[in-house]
């Protein structure tokens, strides 16, 4: 009896050692060099417990494990002890570790953790090493994790992660582990009256809303992304205590912002609360945690409501593609319970524009200056060029160039550049047109500045101006095209007097290399020429006009070439009841609207049918099989130096005849079935005018035995009533080896155009009664149940049958699934005698996975008195 009391009270000393502990905890980590990193575990404890840890075992999850000595160990509160381990590690190469830590008991009574003083602590932290992203510090978690909370009032909490690398957060609830990392068992989220959720991006909590006090534990997976890859994870196991109170949290109000680089960002803060007569406001986050000029630290307390300001001298070291994170706490000292509210604000820091474009012609180039960019850690300069005016405003934070202003990249340069001579390589330049500029600077991690002014300028007009490639005659060796230009406008008459000038026209086919010398007119005022014996039918051709003149020495010198100018080509796709026209060209000046004319066969001249400032056009409601013709008329002018318009040039003449190319539409469908044969629905939404009267329309039934075997047409038919929704028309499939299988349907009109093919729908064995088999007959010759057969089936491929008599003696035996079997011996052919038979019978299905074998096993009796067999059947 002294031992076992003795032994009791080691039970109870044991106990009394090792519960009672673990409240909240997780573990971060910092780079040091290479391989190193130096690690913090930080663990909350139950101060009264006698189990205290000066010492830990963190296992790195390279198969190594070390033992910590606790650095600190201080009281953040009644019962509650802060533990602080700090050790470093060094790995042996590049992977992906587990880092964890596990203690073997929780603190006695968490409400959502079933006997959890006897339930293990664990937490785990991932680390990946990979040289091609970087070195990598995990987020530093700057909110405690142990709060309070009122039953009936809705709790708020963020853990205010910061990740000192700029990376991307992304935040979970989890379950809260134990043994060996693994879920616990019976572990639940705190019960809420309608939910506890946690936005997974700004990590804030809202517990909507606490229904029972008790302390509750919650574990929060922080992951954090570089450029979409995955850099590793914290783990944070944290406890809230939920009291019996009627105080109601403070409201924070202060919505995001930005800040231009190298100003001074003042934010007003608001704090009210209804139930309290103290506030204390307090700020974490990435602007008080930057190397250079970090933000003044908030620490503020008063009565409510409480205002306050948020100062922050920003520099261009700030300079960040994604926002600061500042989070706001606002802690009240309500009567029963210290209730917290949190607010993320979001800051961003954006660089300043580069200042003073201007923009100068010289000749056929453009010239760009601008000051030297204030921003010295920017990484480039992006150059962004448009024809024409964008007026272009930047919006409050709005960095960089919208697509949707018009304007492309042109080049990239250096930020100790201050210039740039845009000679029309990269984007053309063309004369008589209008171009303008926008710079930005862009940082390392992508981040762009506000967009600099606008600065435009023209290319100076020294060259003829070609104002008109019309095509006057459609043919394909006959085809004519008129070239018209004017004089260049601003000709350099002191180095080039004259009197003699000459212009030379080249011509290229379909594309703007490889032109040809074509003619030359020796008059200044001679601007035009027809060229004849073209394929304008079936080809786009270029032209360009060098401009030649007499210098002071009197010899005959190149001056300048045109820009390049096409002939407008317009061609046609038939389809359906419509012919849908598209054109292009390549010309100098600025086409503002085009005129489409079609053919009139009464008057025999082209009318006009439409005008449009598109590149193609639509001409709906015609009439398969005819023939229509087009010609496209384009309308432009030149801008600079002076107005000139309008200009017109008018494509080749194309032909088109609408065809019925378009397939019928996919109709719903459904099947059903009486396990005999398939009925197979289908109907069109009302809107769907999938029936042409003019047409027929072929059906087709397409089935697929199982999985593994291809579709294949089983059935067609003529259908032409419509079938609008919620109507449906049927067609029964009948003949089939079995029902099982999948169906689809695809329907084909007269000119062969194919609908898609439906998706399939499938029956599987189970769709019907299985095979069965009659447990009586009387081989009797009265007619009435003299032979053996099953119950009405399907889906039976085949079977094998075998039945005994009493002794274990096989007397029957057949594969057909009709069995058909009068009774007799199947060696000597006679009747057997009345009894009990036993048989074994592999059926083999037609399911959607193949043929499947299934064994029946039972009894059958053989009765001759007919009376007695209608009684036991």
């Amino acid at each position: 009896m002294r031992k076992l009391v003795l032994f009791f009270g080691f039970i109870l000393l044991w106990n009394t050692g090792f519960a009672t502990h673990q409240r909240a905890g997780e573990i971060t980590y910092k780079h040091v060099s290479g391989l190193t990193y130096e690690f913090t575990i930080i663990t909350y404890t139950y101060t009264p417990s006698t189990a205290d840890r000066p010492m830990i075992d963190v296992f790195w999850g390279d198969n190594t494990s070390s033992s910590i000595p606790r650095q600190s160990k201080i009281s953040v509160g009644p019962d509650i002890s802060k533990n602080t381990y700090v050790t470093t590690h060094t790995f042996s190469s590049a992977g992906t570790y587990a880092v964890t830590f596990e203690d073997p008991n929780r603190n006695y009574g968490i409400m959502n953790i079933p006997n959890s003083v006897n339930i293990p602590f664990f937490i785990e932290t991932i680390i990946v090493i990979d040289p091609f992203l970087g070195s990598n510090s995990s987020v530093q978690l700057l909110n405690p994790p142990l709060d309070n909370g009122c039953v009936g009032v809705t709790y708020y909490h963020n853990v205010g992660a910061y990740d000192p690398d700029g990376d991307s957060l992304s935040y979970k609830l989890i379950d809260c582990r134990g043994l060996d990392g693994l879920n616990i068992p019976g572990y639940v989220l705190p019960q809420a009256s309608q939910y506890i959720t946690i936005n997974e991006v700004t990590g804030d909590l809202i517990w909507e809303t606490p229904m029972i006090q008790g302390e509750y534990n919650i574990a929060i997976l922080i992951s954090e992304y570089r450029r979409g890859r995955f850099m590793g994870s914290v783990v944070r196991d944290m406890q809230i205590t939920i009291a019996a109170c009627n105080n109601k949290p403070p409201q924070i109000f202060r919505s995001d912002t930005c800040v231009v680089a190298g100003t001074l960002l003042s934010l007003d803060i608001l704090v009210t609360d209804e139930t309290s007569t103290q506030i204390t406001l307090t700020a974490t986050g990435a602007p008080f945690l930057v190397n250079s000029l970090p933000a003044i630290p908030l620490n503020v307390s008063g009565a409510p409501p409480l205002r306050t300001e948020f100062i922050w001298q920003t520099t261009c070291a700030h300079v960040k593609k994604t926002p600061y994170e500042m989070l706001l706490k606002a802690t009240d000292n309500g009567p029963q319970v210290n209730l917290t509210s949190f607010k993320t604000v979001n800051i961003k820091v954006i660089a300043p524009a580069p200042e003073n474009l201007t923009a100068s012609a010289i000749r056929n180039t453009i010239v760009l200056q601008w000051d030297t960019y204030s921003c010295r850690n920017a990484k480039e300069i992006h150059i962004y060029k448009k024809a024409d005016p964008s007026h272009f405003e930047p919006d409050i934070c709005e960095t960089g160039i919208p697509s949707n202003t018009g304007f492309q990249l042109l080049t990239k340069v250096d930020t100790s550049k201050t210039g740039y001579l845009d000679d029309g390589t990269i984007i053309p330049l063309t004369r008589g047109r209008e171009y303008c500029y926008r710079i930005v600077a862009v940082f390392n991690d992508g981040a762009e500045s506000i967009a600099s002014n606008e600065a435009c300028a023209a290319v100076i007009h020294d060259a003829p101006m070609i104002t008109q490639v019309d095509v006057e005659q459609t043919s394909e060796n006959e085809g004519v095209i008129f070239v018209s230009w004017l004089i260049p406008p601003m000709m350099d008459t002191l180095n080039f007097p004259g009197p003699k000038y000459e212009y030379r026209i080249f011509r290229s086919a379909n594309n703007k290399n490889n032109f040809e010398y074509i003619a030359s007119t020796y008059s200044l005022q001679d601007t035009f020429v027809i060229d004849k014996n073209l394929n304008t039918k079936e080809i786009q051709y270029f032209y360009k006009i060098e401009f030649w003149g007499e210098n002071k020495q009197e010899e005959l010198e190149y001056i300048e070439t045109s820009d390049p100018a096409s002939s407008i080509f317009l061609t046609i796709y038939e389809t359906d009841k419509r012919l849908e026209l598209t054109w292009n060209e390549q010309v100098p000046w600025k086409n503002e609207a085009y005129v489409i004319y079609r053919f009139n066969e009464g008057t025999q001249q082209f009318d006009s049918i439409a005008v449009t400032t598109n590149n193609y056009y639509k001409d709906i409601g015609l009439t398969n099989g005819m023939t229509y013709c087009y010609v496209v008329k384009s309308i432009g002018l030149y801008v600079l130096p002076d107005t000139l318009a309008p200009l017109y040039s008018r494509s080749q003449v194309t032909c088109g005849e609408p065809i019925n190319n378009i397939p019928p539409n996919t109709p719903d469908t459904k099947i059903t079935t009486d396990c005999e044969n398939v009925k197979f629905w289908w109907s069109f939404p009302p809107s769907d005018s999938y029936l042409d009267a003019d047409q027929y329309y072929i059906y087709y039934i397409y089935y697929q035995p199982n999985y593994q075997t291809p579709f294949v047409c089983i059935d067609s038919f003529f259908y032409v009533s419509p079938c609008d929704s919620p109507t449906f028309c049927s067609h029964i499939i009948q003949n089939l080896p079995s029902v099982t299988g999948c169906y689809a349907m695809l329907i084909k009109d007269e000119m062969g155009n194919e609908s898609n093919m439906t998706p399939k729908l499938c029956f599987d064995v189970d769709e019907c009664d299985v095979y069965s088999l009659p447990n009586v007959f009387t081989p009797d010759g009265d007619g009435i149940n003299d032979t053996w057969l099953p119950f009405p089936y399907t889906n039976v491929q085949k079977i094998n049958l075998e039945v005994h008599d009493r002794w274990g003696r096989r007397v029957f035996k057949t594969e057909d699934p009709d069995i058909n079997w009068d009774g007799t011996d199947m060696r000597t052919g006679r009747p057997l005698p009345e009894g009990t038979y036993y048989y074994g019978c592999d059926v083999y299905l037609y399911t959607l996975d193949g043929i499947k074998k299934k064994l029946l096993t039972g009894i059958v009796m053989i009765l001759r008195d007919n009376n007695k067999a209608k009684q036991r059947f």
